[in-house]
This record gives structure tokens, sequence and C-alpha cells, in this order.
């Protein structure tokens, strides 16, 4: 049976409510908003996002999958923790992921995907600047999955999509790290440079230099969580 235009558009808007509060969600965790090991109360969900509970209780579903959160029948839904461990596994698998994304990049990058990357460079200049931290690693973030896109690899960019959330939610939790802003600046100039003159082999070197810098400083962060 074929059914009106009307009828497939309403279920369409269904699916697009259960993926716009599973975004919601993942962007609040992400972001620390809700922190490892808070209960994530479904009646004051609904009432934040204005929803009903069924797509609320689907988007659980994606964020189990993406070890953000856990649903247990005795306590329900929860913002699961981030061990040191798992967080050091997950940057290594980013790190391979974005050393052959720049690879590719200098490759087969549109001209105009690295005349955004440089945009975005110089927006992460201005945010400094202004000591504008938060802003700063937004963009920080922003460059970095730039480049994966700028690959042409789609399956590396869907894995690097997952696993980057793992690692900007610890580089969140208690605020953002504010030491060595200007020394990653540098580094991002020189990597930019490299990758628009598409040099290959100095594009790389360049950006694992850059990637011992954020795992320093992620080391940093996850010392923090040490027992005293």
């Amino acid at each position: 049976m074929r059914y009106p235009a009307s009828m497939n558009d309403t279920r369409i808007q269904r699916s697009s409510l259960q993926s716009e509060v599973c975004n919601r969600l993942r962007q609040e965790i992400i972001d620390g908003v809700w922190r490892p090991g808070t209960r994530l109360q479904e009646r004051l969900l609904c009432e934040r996002y204005g929803i009903s509970r069924s797509p609320l209780r689907e988007s659980y579903q994606s964020l189990v999958a993406e070890g953000l959160i856990e649903v247990t029948p005795n306590r329900g839904a929860v913002v699961t923790a981030p061990t040191p461990e798992k967080t050091l596994q997950n940057f290594e698998l980013l790190r391979a992921l974005e050393l052959l994304a720049v690879r590719l990049a200098c490759r087969s990058a549109k001209e105009e995907e690295l005349r955004d990357i440089a945009e975005l460079d110089e927006q992460m200049r201005d945010t400094m600047a202004r000591n504008d931290i938060h802003g700063f690693l937004k963009l920080n973030n922003s460059v970095h999955r730039a480049i994966v896109l700028a690959s042409g690899n789609e399956p590396l960019a869907d894995v690097h999509l997952v696993t980057s959330r793992q690692i900007i939610r610890v580089q969140n939790l208690d605020g953002p790290l504010t030491h060595r802003a200007s020394e990653g600046m540098h580094q991002h100039d020189e990597i930019i440079a490299a990758l628009v003159a598409r040099d290959e082999d100095r594009a790389v070197r360049l950006f694992e230099e850059h990637l011992d810098t954020v795992e320093e400083n992620l080391r940093s962060r996850l010392r923090e969580f040490e027992p005293a």
C-alpha cells in the first residue's frame, strides 16, 4: 500500500525528534553538564527538552552503544565514568586516525576545504587573544575534525567522530585545561601551512608532535582524578 507523502513526512519527523534528543543529551554529557555517576532522571529530562519518555528512552540505546551512559534495572540511566586506561586507549586510536587523515588530506583535500581549515585557525587565534578558553578549545576540536573530513575517507570520519567524543568529554571535566594554549596555536599554524602546501611528510611529523602535546595535557587532566 502506498501512503500519502504527508504521512511519510510525519514518520520522518518522529525519527528526527529521537535523533535531536540523542544529539542534545550526548552534547550535554560531553560538555560536562551531566557529570560521571549522575543518574539521569526521566521526568527532569522530559521537562527540560519538552518531550515524552519514548524518544528519550530510544536515545538511551545509542548513548549506551557509545559508552556515554549505562542503563541498569535498579538505577536506570547513569552517566558513565571514563577510566584513565580506556581514555588513553581511545586516544591511541584517535592518534592513528588523525595522522592517517592528515596524510590523506595532503593528497586529496579540496582547495575550499583547506581554506576553511585555515579560517578556523584564524578564529582560534582571535579566541586566544580574547582569552576565551572555551571558544579556543571548541575551535581546536573543529580544526581537527575539519582535517579528518578533508581526508575524504568516510569510514575514518565515522570512527573518529565517536572516538573524539570520549577524549573531548574528559578534557571538559572540571573546566578546560588552560596551559600551553600558545604552544598549541603555534603548532596548528605550522601544521596548516604544511597542509596547504600539501607537504605530506612535514604535515604528518608536525601533527604527531602536536598530538604529543595533546596527550600530555590529557594525562595531566587524568591525574586530577587519581585518588589522593
